[in-house]
């Protein structure tokens, strides 16, 4: 089998760095507009997930260095690193919008060099557009700071590009498979599914340099155990980890079925961010996500065939994933995008393989790049955050603030209760507070805290609706409801 790079492409037609950056522009303005659309609806809202990863963040400050996320026995804790930094300046929303905006950046420029030898430039210029807002579900992901998700993605997708690099050529094969070695690790720490699929993408150039053991086994390994070293540091500290417990349950097969009519369709924006209904007429958007999804794959297939070896860890990678990530009963719960991202980098592959059967002179040409980015995020982006969100320009941080507003004005120092309110206030406390929950426990110290502490010093917080677990009678408490939130502040002198 012949392999057919194209770093040519670019001389061939002319185009210029200048000229292919100019080209970006408006799909970059348009994604920058939908991102601050986004931060100004209740889509994306500040979470309680989001809070643990700013708290852990403030713990860099006070110089506790933690390598995996608090309360768990797995997941990195590379963007707890990042923002520290932005906290020394000022905490609330926008340090943990900067620093996974900021990723997303990279992550489309390791797509764009994913790419590259493969398209040329001007294709991968529009691959790295689409992958940097390719819908609702993905782009809200790419503004939450979750742990170990979109460095991951960056780190799966540099491992897919050195593993084709490895297909294509033997130069300085040493340093590829080390580094090869290094971003599968490094993908492992931050999150399995990453990591999983890291090493799917290996399997072909392992097998194709199966005799090479000193230029690429040796190397791959030594770079695989660098890069997962924080993980097995702890894991030599607190044992091997246990198996997560799945939020929904689900079989093997149910997970697939999931992952192709659920998943993928949210990923492509063609479902709801947390929900069930379909973006548009139901048979339009069924069978735009069939046509994306069948034609992703069956793409791969394509990519190969015209492309030659290099492409293997992108087919490889890409059609194993399915059966492999569905051992994982966690991702039973799909609700959100953040399960898409293992998917992805190798669809969004597939689907620019298509980009292979057009003329040269249109497939690059700079308006290729002006106008494939902008129709795909105007028509499967905004469609879906409209019909979430409609038009609103909003704080959707308000309620929130008021309750470490209504805490400060008390003096109250003691929050706790729901998982989903407690660290949420406690983060925006900006150290200030100290919080307690029911399940799950990330800071245990915090905990004991908070429940060895005067009743008459802690509010609760819970969820609208939610059944309270107070410490004191009902009626030593004001109860505000505060949108999504019920809050419950102690009345002093009531005995």
């Amino acid at each position: 089998m012949s392999v057919t790079s194209d770093p040519e492409s670019d001389r061939r037609a002319g185009v210029s760095t200048r000229t292919l950056l100019l080209a970006c522009l408006p799909a970059v303005a348009i994604g920058v507009l939908i991102r601050l659309w986004l931060v100004h609806t209740p889509l994306v809202r500040m979470n309680a997930d989001e809070g643990v990863t700013g708290l852990q963040a403030y713990e860099v400050l006070r110089g506790n260095f933690r390598l995996i996320v608090a309360g768990n026995e797995y997941g990195s804790t590379t963007e707890t690193y990042l923002i520290a930094p932005f906290l020394a300046f000022g905490g609330g929303a926008w340090p943990l919008r900067i620093v996974p905006t900021a990723l997303s950046v990279v992550a489309a420029y390791a797509l764009f060099r994913l790419a590259r030898p493969i398209f040329g430039r001007v294709p991968a210029a529009v691959l790295a557009l689409i992958g940097w807002t390719t819908s609702g579900a993905v782009t809200i992901l790419f503004l939450r700071p979750y742990m170990g998700y979109t460095s991951g993605y960056i780190a799966l997708i540099t491992a897919l590009a050195l593993a084709c690099h490895a297909m294509r050529t033997d130069q300085r094969l040493v340093r590829t498979a080390a580094f090869a070695g290094f971003a599968a690790g490094f993908a492992t720490w931050s999150h399995p599914i990453f990591g999983t699929v890291a090493l799917l993408a290996l399997i072909a150039p392992t097998l194709y340099r199966r005799r090479a053991v000193r230029r690429w086994w040796l190397p791959l390994a030594a770079g695989g155990v660098l890069g997962v070293s924080p993980w097995l540091l702890f894991m030599a500290r607190n044992g091997w980890p246990a198996s997560a417990t799945p939020v929904v349950e689900a079989s093997y097969t149910e997970r697939i079925i999931r992952f192709i009519a659920e998943l993928l369709p949210r990923a492509f924006g063609l479902r709801n961010e947390l929900g069930e209904d379909w973006v548009g007429p139901d048979a339009v958007a069924v069978g735009v996500a069939a046509l994306l999804i069948i034609g992703s794959i069956v793409g791969m297939v394509l990519l190969v065939i015209r492309k030659g070896r290099q492409a293997l860890p992108i087919l490889v990678a890409g059609v194993l994933a399915f059966p492999v990530l569905a051992l994982y009963s966690p991702l039973s719960n799909i609700a959100d995008g953040r399960y898409a991202l293992p998917f992805l980098p190798e669809l969004l592959m597939g689907l620019g393989a298509w980009l292979l059967l057009i003329p040269e002179r249109i497939r690059d040409s700079p308006w290729l790049v002006i106008t494939v980015p902008m129709a795909w995020m105007l028509s499967l982006c905004v469609p879906v955050v409209h019909q979430q969100a409609g038009w609103e320009w909003i704080d959707p941080n308000t309620d929130a603030k008021r309750m470490v507003s209504e805490l400060e004005s008390r003096e109250i120092r003691y929050i706790a209760g729901d998982y989903w309110g407690a660290y949420l206030v406690d983060y925006l406390g900006a150290g200030r507070l100290q919080a307690a929950v029911h399940l799950p426990v990330r800071f245990e110290e915090e905990n004991a805290t908070v429940n060895a502490a005067d009743p008459s010093e802690v509010a609760f917080v819970y969820q609208d609706g939610q059944v309270p677990y107070l410490r004191m009678p009902a009626d030593h408490y004001q109860m505000m409801d505060l949108g999504l939130f019920d809050f419950y502040v102690p009345v002093r002198g009531v005995s």
